[in-house]
């Protein structure tokens, strides 16, 4: 579908992006929220946007740009994404070097920098620089929870979107997406827990981390079948999580329990879709039954 797809509760800078990007678009955005309100990916969807060569609404999902971009393969996008480190001044500096090259395929070099409030004062006073007098080509994407970390002279060169904290779905909408993963599991069988877990992968961020947190709650049942107690959440998935009970010990249990958390924290750094819904397969067969 083309053109910016915004979560809930962001109409209004979903109207003003699509708005600039058919007129001016200014060459420095700031994009603010709390963790889980799809700041990367809308600064993919606007990196997309800016190196759209389709007709009409951009991104057009469609163009030779667009095909690049959605296999991470555009030479015209730099990704900055360290993860929760602190951002040095090399780092600074080498998006500076970045930006002095031309672009390859069009006439937009776009760079996006996660984090903006990890650059140390060195590294900010070094990318000031750049945005103070950026090529006429060169187009930045920042994104940050805590804005107050980012220097003033450097917001003020900035247009700033501030997006909505992300709404998680009911998890009644989500029982029926964990139940052939957590059937699968019950049983074993590797395979169709892949089959389970890539289902997964068309879900948001918010979503994703939702149903990490359903799946913690069905382990917290399974651990109370293994140790008879009653007041199960998810009665609805009692005869599956009754198996996985009887076969899983309940350290691996607990001990999957807590690796479903590690997940959910690494979705934050926004990790591609399908390496997460892997990675729950994996991780979840290893745990419970290591060769």
């Amino acid at each position: 579908m083309a053109g910016l797809h915004l979560p809930a509760g962001n109409q209004a800078v979903q109207d003003s992006l699509r708005a600039a990007l058919s007129s001016r678009f200014p060459q420095a955005v700031l994009l603010i929220g709390p963790p889980g309100s799809g700041k990367m990916d809308l600064a993919r969807q606007l990196a997309a946007a800016l190196l759209c060569t389709g007709d009409g609404e951009r991104p057009c999902g469609v163009c030779p740009s667009c095909r690049k971009l959605a296999h991470d393969a555009h030479p015209d996008l730099d990704i900055i994404d360290e993860g929760e480190s602190d951002l040095p001044v090399a780092l600074a500096r080498d998006i500076r070097a970045k930006v002095c090259v031309l672009p390859n395929d069009g006439d937009r070099r776009v760079v996006i920098l996660r984090h903006a409030h990890k650059l140390n004062t060195a590294a900010q006073n070094a990318l000031l620089k750049v945005l103070e007098e950026p090529p006429r080509y060169a187009f930045f994407v920042l994104t940050s929870e805590q804005p107050g970390e980012i220097l003033e002279t450097i917001r003020s060169r900035c247009t700033r979107y501030q997006l909505a904290p992300a709404q998680a779905p009911d998890e009644y909408e989500l029982l029926p997406l964990i139940q052939p993963f957590l059937h699968a599991l019950a049983d074993g069988d590797e395979y169709h827990m892949l089959l389970a877990a890539m289902a997964l992968e068309k879900q948001p961020k918010a979503g994703f981390q939702a149903i990490l947190g359903l799946v913690q709650t069905a382990l917290r049942d399974a651990v109370f079948y293994s140790q008879a107690l009653s007041g199960a959440l998810l009665p609805s998935l009692a005869d599956d999580l009754q198996r996985l009970a009887a076969r899983v010990p309940c350290d691996r249990l607990l001990q999957l329990y807590d690796f479903c958390g590690t997940l959910s924290r690494r979705a934050e750094t926004n990790a591609a879709a399908a390496i997460q819904c892997a990675g729950l397969c994996a991780g979840a067969y290893q745990i419970c039954f290591p060769s």
